[in-house]
């Protein structure tokens, strides 16, 4: 209850003798009509023991909320020191739409009486909070994070159940109304499927608020609404798609085989791939053959594998989720054309080889194809010329024949004995623009310097003729820069042409030098320096030491490597071969004996008098006397020099 009041004014002027009393009192609201039954009264009192009056016609008047609920006159009777109540009502009052209300009430006093002591004029006022009445429902949810395609059960909490009640949803700026629930029910309720349409307006973002609001009804009237707001998330499988995959080969001759073929294709790929529920597609990844190409179009470099060729392909969308497609070529294993063993040498006409004289031909070849199942178009060419010659004469060709290895015989192609001649192999297959070529040069039957077979003879120019004791030279011999000395003029007969030389001893000695060049190495039986007959300068070596190629050597078991002019190797060591016992010792237990210098050694007796020893410290060894034993050792050279015969090394060295 709330009360108010003021003075009221008298005759004389004072104004705190009477005063005017109102009093507001709310008893009671209704949830449904949102009002509130709000009683007034209005009364006077004397303040003093000594003022009262009675039979004055006095006239009050009552506002509440701003509407006058009293205007009359009455003539009470108030005693001194009285309160007396004049007139009281009640109103109703309507409250705010959220609920609250706060009224202004005032009230005001006029007597009919001038009288000196007489009551005359007065008034009060003040402002009344009433009651908050409950309106809007309140409302939850069971799922405050939520994904797309799930429901979501809203509830609420009404303060009547004669309420209405309506539940919105807002989403990506817009409301829609969702359900209207009737009354007679205290807890209204919705269960709500989240649109997985949703999920298209959030293109960059996995997740977004909704506001679920509930709002209440009075009738037709609005008495307030409440919100809460729920995560609303994009499915998790919601992820971007990788589609069609096309893969073509931009290697046309590839293309025309019907097959990706290792080192000659490059493959193209082409990859179709699309967000999901509103996302793009931000980046396209492919793992393949240990390289990363970041485009959905792309062309690899040069395949370098076969077999089956594994690739992966990942996608990110403009949510930042991911997606991946595994796949895989087939690619056919690829070797460029192999040419290997090839020889051209001179044969008679049985095709036995003779480099001295021969005329025909015998080639030999090994050639290997990737016959790509029978698709890759090859060809194998041999063909021939005369060295100089500007054209080439063809000897034979092979097409698709994938595996060739054989002795050919060509013919008598190399009809001149003093002429060399260019052979020329070649392998093309559907890869190559022209042939790959290996020529072998067949040289004239002669040659520069050639040593008989028996080393009894020597020719220069040509094929030596093995006859004994004979120098010959094919061809001219011109010698320059020597000093006219008629007397040591000589004459040889060459091919049935004299030749003149100024110089004999010179001519000699240069084939003493041809024949061993500083460097060489001499052997013989003889203590005789071998510069006295071959010229140069010559030093022994190698006293007491047998010579060893240069380079890495097995003996079966053990490989070694040996460096140019170093040595090893001892003559001797030793061996401590045993016990010499001056009595047999009838034990065959383990035996040792403990060396000078504190240590043992020991081993088993043979039963021969001898016992050998390896170091040894076994608890519990028979310990010898060395009253008795003695330990004997020899320096052996068993087994460390080869079976031997001594010979005389010189090395040239000017």
């Amino acid at each position: 209850m709330a009360e108010f009041s003021g003075g009221i004014q008298i005759g004389s002027g004072q104004w705190d003798k009477y005063s005017l009393i109102l009093r507001i009192n709310e008893i009671s609201y209704s949830v449904e009509n949102n009002t509130s039954y709000v009683e007034w009264w209005v009364g006077i009192r004397s303040n003093t023991q000594y003022h009262e009056h009675n039979g004055i016609s006095e006239t009050f008047k009552v506002s509440v909320n701003g509407t006058q609920v009293l205007n009359q006159s009455f003539t009470p009777n108030v005693p001194v020191n009285t309160l007396v109540g004049v007139k009281s009502g009640a109103v109703t009052i309507s409250h705010d739409a959220d609920g609250s209300k706060t009224i202004s009430v005032s009230a005001s006093f006029s007597g009919s009486n001038p009288g000196y002591y007489a009551p005359i004029t007065g008034s009060c006022s003040g402002t009344v909070k009433l009651t908050t009445i409950p309106r809007a429902s309140s409302i939850s949810i069971d799922s405050p994070s939520i994904e797309c395609g799930n429901t979501i059960n809203i509830n609420g909490s009404s303060a009547s159940k004669n309420f209405t009640h309506k539940i919105y949803a807002t989403w990506n700026g817009k409301t829609s109304e969702l359900v209207t629930i009737a009354s007679g029910t205290t807890t209204p309720s919705f269960s709500y499927t989240i649109p997985t349409s949703w999920e298209k307006d959030l293109p960059n973002s996995t997740s977004g608020i909704a506001t679920f609001t509930l709002e209440t009804f009075s009738g037709s009237n609005s008495v307030g609404s409440k919100s809460v707001n729920a995560t609303i998330k994009v499915r998790s499988g919601v992820v971007p798609s990788i589609g069609t995959v096309s893969i073509s080969d931009t290697n046309s001759i590839c293309t025309g085989i019907g097959q990706y073929v290792q080192s000659q294709s490059r493959l193209k790929f082409s990859i179709a791939t699309s967000g999901s529920q509103g996302s793009t597609v931000t980046s396209v990844s492919t793992k393949f053959e240990g390289q990363t190409y970041n485009s959905s179009s792309f062309t690899t470099g040069t395949v370098q594998g076969s077999g089956t060729l594994s690739y992966v392909i990942t996608i990110t969308d403009s949510r930042g989720r991911t997606a991946s497609k595994s796949g895989s070529v087939t690619v056919s294993a690829y070797s460029s054309p192999s040419l290997t063993n090839v020889t051209a040498r001179r044969a008679n006409s049985s095709y036995t080889v003779d480099e001295a004289s021969g005329t025909y031909a015998l080639l030999h070849f090994k050639v290997g194809f990737t016959s790509l199942t029978g698709n890759n178009a090859t060809s194998f060419y041999i063909q021939y010329r005369a060295s100089g010659a500007s054209s080439w004469t063809k000897i034979n060709s092979w097409d698709n024949n994938y595996s060739l290895e054989q002795d050919y015989k060509a013919g008598n192609l190399f009809t001149s004995a003093t002429s060399s001649y260019e052979v020329a192999f070649g392998v093309k297959d559907s890869f190559m623009s022209d042939y790959s070529w290996k020529v072998v040069t067949v040289t004239p039957t002669y040659t520069l310097i050639n040593f008989g077979k028996d080393g009894k003879s020597l020719t220069f120019f040509g094929q030596d003729g093995n006859s004994a004791n004979t120098l010959t030279i094919n061809g001219d011999l011109a010698i320059n820069s020597v000093k006219e000395n008629t007397s040591s003029t000589k004459l040889l007969v060459a091919n049935g042409s004299t030749v003149m030389y100024r110089d004999w001893n010179k001519l000699v000695n240069s084939i003493k030098s041809a024949m061993y060049p500083v460097g060489s190495v001499y052997i013989t039986y003889n203590n005789v320096n071998p510069g006295t007959f071959l010229g140069g300068t010559w030093e022994r070596f190698g006293q007491g030491r047998t010579l060893v190629g240069e380079g890495t050597g097995n003996d079966g078991s053990t490989s070694m490597s040996f460096t140019a002019n170093s040595t090893g190797g001892s003559y001797k060591h030793n061996h401590i071969y045993g016990i010499k016992v001056n009595e047999y010792y009838s034990v065959t237990s383990n035996l040792r004996v403990r060396k000078s210098d504190g240590s043992w050694q020991g081993g088993i007796r043979d039963g021969t008098g001898h016992a050998y020893f390896n170091n040894c410290s076994q608890a519990g060894n028979k310990e010898l006397n060395t009253d008795t034993y003695k330990i004997e050792s020899n320096t052996s050279n068993s087994g460390t020099i080869q079976p031997y015969i001594v010979v005389f090394f010189w090395r040239r060295t000017a």
